[in-house]
């Protein structure tokens, strides 16, 4: 019997990378998945869709703390400072998006711009927590901001951005099965 050597880079099978890795791979998909319904929503119904984005704000900050805190568990250089940490950003996302709706109650603001600022600051909130956190969410993040530039600029061509979606995804899954079949090899 060959003996399992670690490739340099890759996690170990089964180790705590790998398993946070995965973990950040389907947090990704799921962030996807849920910016693709919201295109579909926005293509057909443009005021729901302008509110999904807002209620986005909230989903998204959960999913990054319990990315977090799972990483915490497994990770300690990590740290629970890092939960703190995703907890204050995406609340600061929340109270943006919050005072923007404020602004539009009292006026300053037309409607269909509050809806487009909560997706703006979505993208800006998932790029950031790729930054910070996990770089899956940066992919998430510009395709947000793709989102926004084709539902104001070049609502005719919406539909990209759900094949772009598809294209993220597929990547997304590719590299997570690929990383999966590198974490050992036989010598």
């Amino acid at each position: 019997m060959q003996p399992q050597t670690q490739l340099s880079g890759a996690p170990a099978a089964g180790s705590a990378l790998g398993r946070l890795w995965k973990t950040g791979a389907v947090v990704a998909l799921i962030m996807v998945v849920l910016a693709l319904v919201g295109v579909g929503l926005t293509t057909v119904r443009p005021l729901t869709g302008r509110q999904y984005w807002v209620w986005l704000v909230p989903v998204y900050g959960l999913l990054c703390v319990v990315t977090a805190w799972l990483r915490s568990r497994r990770d300690s250089a990590f740290g629970v400072g890092a939960v703190a940490r995703q907890a204050l950003h995406w609340l600061g996302i929340g109270g943006a998006v919050a005072l923007d709706f404020y602004m539009r109650s009292a006026g300053e603001e037309a409607g269909m711009t509050a809806g487009y600022n909560a997706l703006l600051l979505l993208a800006v909130g998932c790029f950031l927590a790729g930054v910070h956190l996990e770089w899956l969410f940066v992919p998430v993040g510009l395709l947000l901001a793709l989102t926004l530039f084709f539902v104001v600029k070049a609502s005719q061509y919406l539909w990209l951005i759900l094949v772009v979606g598809a294209v993220v995804l597929a990547l997304v899954f590719a590299v997570a099965r690929m990383l999966g079949r590198r974490g050992t090899v036989s010598r």
